[in-house]
């Protein structure tokens, strides 16, 4: 996904909202994030898919505490194109949601935001990592 901090500056952004954290991220692929979050708690999940080989669209809204595998598998995700997903992580205590091309993960705590970033850059080098991570503190921005 990333090959070099100015393709990382590209897609990442940071904001700061008081002791909270926002973060954008351009172009992140929804299946690896359904896939890294595939059996964490979430509260008010709206998921809507279509599945590639019936062409039909399944939308879920579950305003109680679910998860992306009680609505599919993870073989599934070979084959569905993700349109939309919004919630809460209970266990991380941040809201995520897509905007276009975006995902966004509102209302990070601070001392999850380094973990958060090991999460979701989990196949580069974390030498790499800690270099990106470095970079976005530098870029970053307050609301």
């Amino acid at each position: 996904m990333v090959d070099t901090v100015r393709q990382f500056n590209q897609l990442f952004q940071l904001y700061q909202k008081g002791d909270r954290f926002n973060l954008y991220i351009n172009d992140y692929p929804k299946g690896d994030f359904v896939r890294l979050f595939f059996s964490d708690e979430i509260e008010n999940l709206n998921f809507s898919f279509i599945n590639s080989t019936t062409e039909k669209t399944q939308l879920v809204k579950n305003n109680h505490s679910s998860t992306f595998q009680n609505y599919i598998d993870l073989i599934d995700l070979n084959i569905i194109k993700i349109n939309e997903f919004s919630g809460y992580f209970i266990k991380y205590d941040f809201y995520f949601y897509l905007e276009g091309d975006t995902l966004v993960l509102n209302y990070i705590h601070r001392d999850f935001l380094s973990q958060l970033i090991d999460i979701l850059l989990y196949e580069l080098d974390c030498n790499f990592i800690s270099r990106l991570k470095t970079e976005l503190l530098i870029n970053l921005e307050y609301d």
